[in-house]
């Protein structure tokens, strides 16, 4: 027979700042980075680490490179760990409504280059009107899956192309874009109206493969449906780049259409329909659960639909 080992002391020191320490590791997968995460020492991470340690009788987490990863147990247990901190949280949160105006609340949210370039210089503008304590991280998405991020805590919000989500994640449409072709405004192709299918694969190309968090694998499939081949010169890894690129020479860069507006009122760069059937795509806000009841979270996600619905 099975021995069972009970330590009901170990239990009972279960706290909430060991949940809290649990939850930032799992998020950013590095002590350093997760006591920077809840402004504490690295010394009373690693300790509370080792506490969560001796109660789940578990590692938890190993070393793996630079940073950790979660054992099996550590992601077993993961779920019920967020839903205890919010569950505290809520317990120990005024039970007033939430006020922006004083607010100092840290918001973290996940987006692509082009979701930050396109939304968050309105959204701050807005804030320093309407909540001017409060401050926001934005994180990359393009290396995570929008979804695991929501699950793991590590963002509150993720601004992506995703279209469709299960439940615990929830997900409100923000704006639609497209693809346009963008070129220097001196370019050969930049004097006439439209360009064909012809003169744009004529052309040599930079193209980023990770647009907006996928691989520009539309363009592809439609240059293929038409039976053409393209010539690319240069591939980027970040959208900021191009530009910069357009303007010094003849290439020629699919580009999603509220990027390329922009990137022509601050270069001499040229905007043109896209020769090529190339499917558009939607932004959207996805959120996890355990935020769908939290005031702060219904006022920061409102507020970006606001902001999106001024985009359109």
């Amino acid at each position: 027979m099975s021995k069972h080992i009970s330590n009901p002391h170990d239990r009972r020191a279960l706290d909430l700042n060991l949940l809290v320490i649990f939850d930032a590791i799992l998020a950013e997968g590095n002590v350093t980075r997760a006591a920077e995460r809840i402004a504490m020492s690295q010394s009373a991470v690693s300790k509370g680490l080792a506490q969560l340690r001796t109660v789940f009788g578990d590692p938890l987490f190993l070393r793996a490179g630079r940073g950790v990863v979660p054992t099996h147990k550590a992601l077993e247990v993961s779920p019920g760990v967020r839903q205890a901190i919010q569950a505290l949280q809520n317990l120990t949160q005024p039970s007033e409504a939430f006020d922006p105006r004083t607010s100092r609340l840290h918001f973290n949210i996940g987006a692509t280059d082009y979701v930050t370039f396109v939304l968050l210089p309105a959204l701050l503008t807005r804030l320093e009107q309407i909540a001017p304590c409060v401050s926001i991280t934005m994180h990359d998405v393009e290396s995570r899956v929008p979804e695991e991020m929501l699950l793991s805590g590590k963002v509150d919000l993720a601004l992506s192309t995703v279209v469709s989500v299960n439940f615990p994640i929830y997900r409100q449409e923000l704006f639609q874009d497209h693809y346009v072709c963008v070129m220097r405004d001196g370019h050969p192709l930049a004097s006439g109206g439209a360009i064909t299918c012809e003169q744009f694969v004529a052309c040599r190309q930079l193209s980023m493969p990770r647009q907006n968090g996928a691989r520009e694998r539309v363009l592809q499939d439609a240059i293929q449906r038409e039976g053409l081949t393209r010539d690319v010169a240069v591939q980027v890894p970040h959208m900021l780049a191009i530009p910069p690129i357009l303007a010094a020479g003849n290439l020629i860069s699919t580009v999603a259409n509220r990027a390329a507006q922009e990137f022509a009122r601050l270069h001499p760069l040229r905007v043109l329909p896209h020769p090529l059937s190339v499917p558009g795509f939607a932004i959207s806000q996805l959120w996890h659960d355990r935020t769908q009841r939290s005031a702060s979270q219904q006022w920061l996600r409102a507020t970006i639909g606001l902001i999106a619905d001024e985009l359109t």
